[in-house]
């Protein structure tokens, strides 16, 4: 590959009448110029372990260089949105499954099939982990692992205390409020019980499907009730109050990077994630990390689905598709690059990768894998595609919630505002 001369690079040359040893020549320059953009969101370990698969891709491919560009998921998607107004979109995106419908139907990414089985190599490749980059019947992004959500929790405190966590698979939230009323008394100063997740668009979703039904439908409208909001409102409503929770202005130092997590600052002993961020997490703690499922409602359904935890998609403004297919195989398929990665963004769902790089993990990458052992039967199906509007939703629900836990608004009326918000937007998106 670091030999390879783009047709437009070589149909240019041949037209001028160039002489092999000016081809040659010519050739070194166009290899030396060839730059790739990479974009992510990331946490301090993502970011590291990219910044190290990049440099050694450069490393391998002398012909291409790569300029990397990484931000916290809050600010991530507006940094993109305006790229893309731009009609700017960086080479390689790092995608997820709420927004590729949107940026897919919108015509702002290449569909990859033609690249499958030339510059992306994926023989040995999930095909559930591979359909779950389609959009209309055509891949938009190739899933770069497998998780699900969770609760993480401070296990150090819990041995410490002597608490005997309820099974995963069984344990409700009248269990889960029950254990916080028996140990919130026990808590180190200044520990809260858990983490208020009422601003979360991830526990909104589990609520809904424990109760048959959802976020979005298959044809794009609100799958739950201003009901079912309100009641999800409360119950946080109803631990802040309790003292389970921060206190709405502690809980808002926490804007949605890593660092700023209350577990990692010893401010909960629960939390939330998605399963492939432990490792980072743990990376930020001295304290160990414990996981497990998220509480159902008395008699719900399984909320928690797998997921692709995210996907890499290409630019369909891209001036180099052929070499951005190439980086995005790169990390996906390399076992170079994924003796770096591991399962950082998730187990990956190349069978050849997974047995290459399963001697190695540590302990918290094989609580993940042991995590998704027990999450993967007690799972309802991947819910349909996030429409058009979706991704303003997801950023709306943060302040609507914190409007309610300041005491702006009551649960009943943030909860019908908001919900016509959601409503109206999805009419005219």
């Amino acid at each position: 590959m670091s030999n390879r001369l783009t047709r437009r690079q070589f149909g240019g040359l041949v037209a001028s009448g160039a002489s092999l040893a000016v081809l040659a020549s010519s050739a070194g320059l166009a290899r030396a110029e060839e730059r790739v953009r990479l974009i992510w969101w990331g946490n301090p370990e993502r970011d590291k372990r990219t910044y190290a698969v990049v440099d050694l891709y450069q490393q391998m491919n002398a012909d291409t260089s790569v300029d990397p560009e990484t931000y916290s998921w809050g600010d991530y998607w507006t940094k993109l949105a305006t790229q893309a107004a731009g009609q700017n979109l960086p080479d390689v995106i790092q995608m997820d499954y709420r927004y590729i419908f949107e940026y897919a139907r919108r015509g702002q990414l290449e569909p990859l099939d033609g690249f499958i089985g030339g510059e992306l190599e994926l023989a040995d490749f999930d095909q559930n982990q591979l359909d779950s980059g389609k959009v209309d019947d055509q891949v938009y992004g190739i899933s770069m692992g497998a998780n699900s959500m969770s609760h993480v929790y401070n296990q150090t405190v819990v041995d410490e205390l002597g608490i005997d966590l309820p099974d995963p698979t069984a344990w409700t939230t009248e269990d889960f409020i029950a254990l916080g009323n028996e140990v919130k008394d026990r808590l180190p100063d200044g520990m809260f019980f858990v983490s208020n997740m009422g601003g979360q668009e991830n526990m909104l979703e589990t609520w809904t499907r424990q109760r048959g039904k959802g976020l979005y439908t298959a044809d794009g409208e609100l799958a739950f009730d201003q009901q079912d909001l309100q009641d999800f409102w409360q119950f946080w409503m109803d631990l802040q109050v309790a003292g389970l929770t921060p206190p709405a202005d502690v809980q808002a130092l926490d804007t949605g990077k890593m660092d700023e997590m209350m577990l990692i600052n010893r401010r909960t002993l629960f939390d939330f994630l998605h399963s492939n961020q432990l490792v980072a997490a743990q990376n930020l703690m001295e304290d160990e990390i414990g996981i497990t499922m998220i509480p159902n409602q008395p008699g719900g359904q399984p909320g928690q689905y797998m997921k692709p935890s995210m996907l890499l998609s290409m630019a369909a403004t891209s001036p180099d598709k052929s070499a951005a297919a190439e980086l995005l195989n790169f990390f996906i398929t390399s076992p170079e690059a994924n003796d770096v990665l591991l399962i950082e963004r998730g187990v990956t769902g190349d069978a050849s990768i997974r047995d290459r790089i399963s001697a190695g993990l540590t302990e918290t990458e094989r609580k993940i894998i042991d995590y998704l052992n027990v999450v993967g039967g007690h799972v309802s199906p991947l819910p349909p595609p996030p429409p058009k509007g979706a991704g303003e939703i997801d950023r709306a629900i943060e302040p609507a919630w914190q409007a309610i836990a300041f005491g702006q608004k009551s649960v009943e009326d943030g909860s019908a505002d908001f919900y016509e918000f959601a409503k109206t937007t999805l009419e005219r998106s």
